[in-house]
């Protein structure tokens, strides 16, 4: 159940700064640890913590930072009515983390997996990010100019930002920090 906040006319000019695409990668952007880094995964149970998820071998998955409230306010604010969520990531574990998108809700009955269109925004596989965006572009025809992206690892900023997309590095996780910072060097390239 996935529902989205109408835009009124006032919001939809003020989302004439804000992306029309906001893309996150995964592993120590989004949640931590890195699949990888998991002896055991599947599958993943919930925890009395909704940012928390165990492993078939007790290994706690957290989301980092302030991922949870972002989603919520992507998903639900009319401020963002305009504004599509997706995923690009090289996990080593696909289907771990595609679970994990289905099991994390942002709210009641809302789970990140559905904010990213049901999965079809979410591009999970090895090599270029580049490919990963242009994958993005082609289902949304959502120019690169137009979107918004967090990612932990500096070479994945450097190879997007040269498609014109918004990069923003998150060494710590996607922060309310990070997340503002972003915003504001997205309405600062006028897009």
């Amino acid at each position: 159940p996935c529902r989205r906040a109408q835009p009124t006319s006032l919001m939809r000019l003020a989302s004439t700064m804000l992306p029309r695409l906001v893309v996150f990668d995964l592993d120590a952007c989004c949640w931590y640890p890195e699949m990888y880094m998991l002896r055991s995964g599947s599958p993943f149970a919930a925890t009395d913590d909704p940012r928390v998820r165990v492993s078939s071998g007790g290994e706690r998955v957290r989301l980092l930072g302030a991922v949870r409230e972002i989603w919520q306010e992507l998903h639900g604010s009319a401020r963002f009515a305009e504004t599509r969520v997706a995923v690009a990531s090289r996990c080593d574990v696909p289907p771990w983390a595609r679970e994990l998108l289905q099991s994390y809700a942002i709210e009641d009955g809302t789970t990140m997996w559905d904010v990213a269109e049901s999965g079809n925004l979410v591009e999970i596989y090895k090599g270029s990010k580049k490919t990963h965006f242009r994958a993005l572009h082609d289902k949304t025809a959502i120019p690169y100019e137009s979107m918004l992206f967090f990612d932990d690892d500096p070479s994945n900023i450097y190879d997007v930002a040269s498609l014109g997309v918004t990069c923003v590095l998150t060494p710590d996780g996607v922060t309310r920090e990070k997340w503002e910072q972003g915003l504001s060097e997205f309405a600062a390239t006028g897009s």
